[in-house]
């Protein structure tokens, strides 16, 4: 099923800044010790953020002292040296722009009153020259993720909802790193039943255990139902190169789930209709388990098993733009849809951006158990309240595509 920093209210807060740039005077403001590092040659210091990018830096001497830059026509190029020494700074080295006809000159001062009074003197001396400080630059590209998810199903922001009381997930899933900064604090049971020594990776389950109960310290990778208990188990192996899960490792996860008393089950796992299967996911269902699985990513008009079973609910992904997943299997047993296109996720190592209905299916785990920690109980009360809510898609009130629509948080 793979096509696979701040505290929270600060991720929050930056994504919906709009960027300004800090004036390099302010920035002088601060101490003008910078701490050094080899990459930005004598060093580098950050100066403050700049809203959504990354801190804004400027590079020091080996000494720790912050470079300022001077640039202008050659012409003026005495002027400005005259103009640094007069005022307490030291020009230490220049660098000749001939196809721009300016010179530039890189300079220190051992005080803002000294920058300022070399300032005030290129202006008078020198008007076409321009002192500031030498920032660094990076590539534009973005440094915090994008996250849309939590507010597309309408939470105040990731991890903004904890669960009201206690509850208990069974995952049935790949392995899972519970080492992960994202799992380390969270409440996780986790045992696989595979017993051969061709272990998958574990991005998969990783990014399914955290978008269930991840307790980020830095928020982005919290979990949609934070707080509660996971149990996990791992039914995948690899085998002739592929991930794979018998029928007979599947009846065994959810046995001991069932057996454990834990009554709220995502699969997001797919394959061929069962009829061994079958007889465990009935067997489940009769003893209050409600089931929720992904609907598969094979881009075909069938809904894959477990998910197209009659007593599982069966979830499909959606982008930003509330645009079915290209891959996403169809079929009248869908039944909601979630945020399942480039969702920032934990995975093995670290974390990036996962696609597939594997990963909206926690989203929709996550809100029926918010509302089976309120009180809903079976696979049909959970229904209706996820039911009430939801956002139509497409068309009709219930379709192939997107079946009731788009789930929706109504509260933690």
């Amino acid at each position: 099923m793979r096509v696979i920093e701040p505290r929270l209210r600060a991720v929050w807060a930056v994504l919906a800044l709009v960027a300004g740039l800090v004036g390099a005077t302010a920035a002088l403001g601060q101490s003008e010790t910078g701490y050094g590092h080899d990459a930005c040659g004598g060093g580098c210091a950050d100066l403050s953020i700049d809203g959504v990018n990354r801190p804004a830096r400027v590079l020091t001497t080996i000494g720790g002292r912050h470079e300022h830059v001077v640039i202008g026509p050659v012409g003026q190029a005495d002027a400005v040296r005259e103009a640094i020494a007069a005022a307490g700074g030291q020009v230490i080295r220049t660098t000749d722009l001939p196809g721009l006809g300016q010179r530039s000159q890189i300079a220190t001062f051992p005080s803002q009153s000294a920058f300022n009074r070399a300032q005030a003197e290129i202006a008078r001396l020198a008007p076409e020259s321009s002192l500031a400080l030498h920032d660094l630059y990076g590539f534009a590209q973005a440094r915090l993720p994008r996250l849309y998810a939590p507010m597309l199903i309408g939470d105040p922001g990731p991890g903004g909802c904890a669960l009201p009381a206690p509850f208990a997930i069974g995952m049935i899933d790949g392995p899972v790193n519970t080492d992960h900064p994202a799992l380390r604090d969270a409440d996780i049971t986790y045992e696989t039943l595979v017993t051969s020594n061709r272990v998958m990776p574990a991005d998969h389950g990783t990014a399914v255990a955290a978008l269930l109960v991840g307790e980020d310290p830095e928020g982005v990778l919290t979990g949609f139902a934070r707080g509660a208990r996971l149990h996990a188990i791992s039914v995948f192996a690899e085998r002739d190169s592929l991930e794979q899960a018998s029928v007979e490792a599947i009846a065994t996860a959810l046995d001991r789930l069932v057996s454990r008393g834990v009554r709220l089950i995502n699969m997001s796992i797919a394959g061929p209709e069962n009829a061994a299967l079958a007889r465990a996911l009935t067997a489940a269902a009769e003893r209050g388990a409600v089931l929720v699985a992904a609907s598969g990513n094979n881009r075909r008009a069938q809904v894959s098993w477990p998910a197209a079973a009659p007593e599982v609910i069966a979830v499909t992904a959606i982008d930003a733009a509330r645009r079915r997943f290209r891959l996403a299997n169809t079929g009248v047993e869908i039944e909601f849809s979630a945020p399942g296109v480039d969702v920032y996720a934990a995975q093995e190592r670290g974390a990036g951006y996962v696609s597939g209905t594997s990963f909206a299916t926690p989203i929709v785990t996550a809100l029926a158990a918010r509302v089976m920690s309120r009180g809903a109980r079976g696979a049909q009360s959970v229904r209706a309240r996820l039911l009430d809510g939801v956002e139509p898609l497409g068309s009709g009130a219930r379709n192939t595509e997107f079946g009731w629509g788009l789930v929706k948080a109504r509260g933690c």
